[in-house]
Formats: structure tokens, C-alpha cells, sequence
């Protein structure tokens, strides 16, 4: 390629990464305010075993199985008078159930009557009425008062963008906390079990491995949705049989064994595969629920992925310039490592290679 080529292409390159750096900078901002983080784990089979929440504001959707039979989980969470308690209940979308879980929560202060919750702010396709009490297979600490929504189906499930995915939104209660102490919330469950989630809090924030470790969860929601690992990893496998094949059908550089090179290929793929994964996935739950503005969030994911996944690609295969065009390479597989990571692309192991390869190609002298 001829100089003035390497100076044409470092310029895109330096252009495109400037648009990406600061695309990262305003979705890592500002996606908080729109996501929950999710929690997986624990027993909470009675009250005296109940899953304590630490910081009950933070907005968090706590997954779990109940195996059916009577059935309850439980949940405590510390609160302050007048503290805002916001807390509602979700399942997977299936087509066939024998019932929905119930809703209860405790504490002091409560005042039990009809008035107790709201169906998120849907009608439902089963209308039962608001309970006044818990049902029996509950159990309620004394002193305490109760309010109680039973499950029902609403006649349109929730798409959220972030994972993506589909749930059926069946509770929500949002009130002040009459009393400073411990309340509880219990889900109880429908005669055949199942799945569901408990969103608990308000305020969206993410620690910092709470954030990079979404990808994981990813996979583990799906997996309460009830998908099968074949079918989650289908459009990542299918991406790398086919990068693969391409490659060693084209002859390209990379066949020829450098390290570098290869750890930036397979990063590009697997970043390829999430995005085709995110599009994927958004069509399915798309298929279950309504559409909504949710849908941008999923599509602006998936194209970023898309757009790492060609630009690793491209770094790791095309032909290496010399002096600043060779030594900027480092910093862009630097930039597409800390992209794939913020942006939850490449399921933790993309970003990881995408570093490797700046790593080593940071620690080559000379040379393609």
C-alpha cells in the first residue's frame, strides 16, 4: 500500500475510534438511569432464612424458582420512615401456565385493606380483584401489617432493551414507609412453580463488577426464560464457523501463525456474534411483546458490537503501516477492549483478546 493509503486509513481510523470514545463516554453516563441490575442466588425459604437486601433503594430485580406445592420465598430489606419502597413482580413469557406467583409485602405500619397494588398500570386478562390478605401459605411476623397483589397476567408483555428480553410485568407497589424497621416481601407460588423476579428499588446504579459482569448475566437470564445454551450461543457459534471458514478459504495473514493477530480476529468475531446475538434475541422477545422506544437501546448495542467486531477484524488483518501508523495499533485494540467491556460486547472473552492483541502488537519492533 502506498504512504499516502496509510495516511488515508489512519485517518478514518482515528476518526472512527474519536466517535466511538466518545459514544462509549455517553452510554456508559447515562445507561444507568435506565437498567436494573440483576441478582441471582439464595434460599429465603422462611422468614428466619429470608435474602437480606443491603441498600433497598438501589433498583435490582432479585431472580428465582419457586418448585410449586405452597411454595414462598423471602426477602428483608432495612427501611426509614417516609423512604420511598417501590417493589414489584415479574415472570417469563410462556405460553401455557397453571398460575401466577403472589405478591405480599410486610412490615410495620402497613395497613392491610383492598387498596393494596396495581397491575403496573395494565389492565389484566383475569380480573381478581385486589387481595386484602396473604395467602395462607405465607407467613407474616407479628405485629406486622400486610398488602397483597395476586398474580394475573396483563394483556401485553414488557420488552427491555438492555438484555434484551420479554417478562410479564403481574405487580407493582409503590408506597412510603409508614415505619422505620424490616419489612419483608414474599412471592408465593402458583401450583405449578416456575420462574420469577422480584424488582426491588428505584435508584439505578451499577459498581463497577456489577456492570462488567452483565454479559454473565445475560446468559443466566435467558436461562430463566427458559432458552437452552444451544440456542443462546447459536448466533456466536455460527459467527465463528463462518469467520473461520472465510479466513482459511481467503489465505488471509492471520493463517500464518501470529498470535497477535489471531487473538485480534477471534476477538472481532465474538464481538460480531454478541451483536448478532443482541439482534437475535431482540427479535424473539419482539415476537412476545409489544413494540417500544426500548428497541433503539437494543439496536444502538447491537451495532456497536458490529462495528468492534469489524474494526478488530480489519486492525488484525489488514497490512501494518510503519512508524505512527504501527505504533497507534496498541491504542486502538486498547479502545476496543475497554469498549467491549463497558459496552457488555464479546461476553467478557472478546474484550480480553482485543487487549491481548494490543499487548502484543504494543511489544513488536519490527515487522508485520
Amino acid at each position: 500500500m502506498k504512504k499516502g493509503g496509510f495516511r488515508n486509513s489512519g485517518f478514518l481510523l482515528r476518526t472512527a475510534f474519536v466517535l466511538l470514545t466518545t459514544l462509549l463516554t455517553a452510554y456508559f453516563l447515562f445507561s444507568p438511569v435506565f437498567a436494573h441490575v440483576p441478582v441471582f442466588g439464595g434460599e429465603g425459604k422462611s422468614l428466619e432464612e429470608a435474602i437480606f437486601v443491603e441498600d433497598p433503594l438501589k433498583s435490582r430485580v432479585l431472580y428465582g424458582q419457586l418448585s410449586g406445592g405452597g411454595d414462598v420465598r423471602y426477602y428483608s430489606f432495612e427501611m426509614e420512615k417516609g423512604e420511598r419502597i417501590r417493589l414489584g413482580l415479574i415472570v417469563p413469557v410462556e405460553p401455557r401456565t397453571r398460575g401466577f406467583p403472589d405478591l405480599v409485602l410486610m412490615g410495620p405500619g402497613i395497613v392491610s385493606g383492598e387498596e393494596s397494588g396495581e397491575k403496573n398500570g395494565e389492565e389484566s386478562e383475569e380480573e381478581s380483584g385486589e387481595a386484602a390478605e396473604a395467602p395462607e401459605t405465607v407467613e407474616i411476623p407479628e405485629g406486622n401489617g400486610i398488602l397483597a397483589v395476586p398474580g394475573s397476567r396483563p394483556r401485553s408483555a414488557t420488552y427491555e432493551g438492555f438484555t434484551p428480553s420479554a417478562f410479564h410485568s403481574l405487580a407493582r407497589l409503590d408506597l412510603e414507609a409508614p415505619e422505620s424497621g424490616t419489612y419483608y416481601a414474599a412471592v408465593n407460588s402458583p401450583p405449578g412453580g416456575g420462574n420469577y423476579g422480584v424488582v426491588l428499588g428505584y435508584l439505578e446504579s451499577f459498581s463497577l463488577k456489577e456492570w462488567l459482569f452483565i454479559p454473565l448475566n445475560q446468559i443466566r437470564i435467558y436461562r430463566w426464560e427458559g432458552q437452552s445454551l444451544l440456542f443462546i450461543f447459536s448466533p456466536l457459534l455460527l459467527t465463528l464457523a463462518v469467520g473461520f471458514l472465510i479466513i482459511f478459504r481467503t489465505k488471509a495473514d492471520v493463517v500464518d501463525y501470529d498470535p497477535g493477530r489471531w487473538s485480534g480476529t477471534v476477538a472481532g468475531l465474538i464481538f460480531l456474534g454478541t451483536g448478532i446475538s443482541f439482534l437475535s434475541q431482540m427479535l424473539v422477545s419482539l415476537s412476545k411483546s409489544t413494540y417500544t422506544p426500548e428497541i433503539i437501546i437494543t439496536l444502538f448495542m447491537a451495532f456497536a458490537h458490529l462495528g468492534l467486531g469489524a474494526s478488530a477484524i480489519y486492525l488484525s488483518l489488514r497490512r501494518r503501516g510503519y512508524g505512527k501508523e504501527r505504533a497507534r495499533v496498541p491504542l486502538y485494540f486498547l479502545v476496543l477492549g475497554l469498549g467491549g467491556f463497558l459496552l457488555w460486547a464479546g461476553w467478557i472473552v472478546g474484550p480480553f483478546l482485543a487487549l491481548e492483541a494490543g499487548l502484543i502488537a504494543w511489544g513488536k519492533k519490527g515487522g508485520n
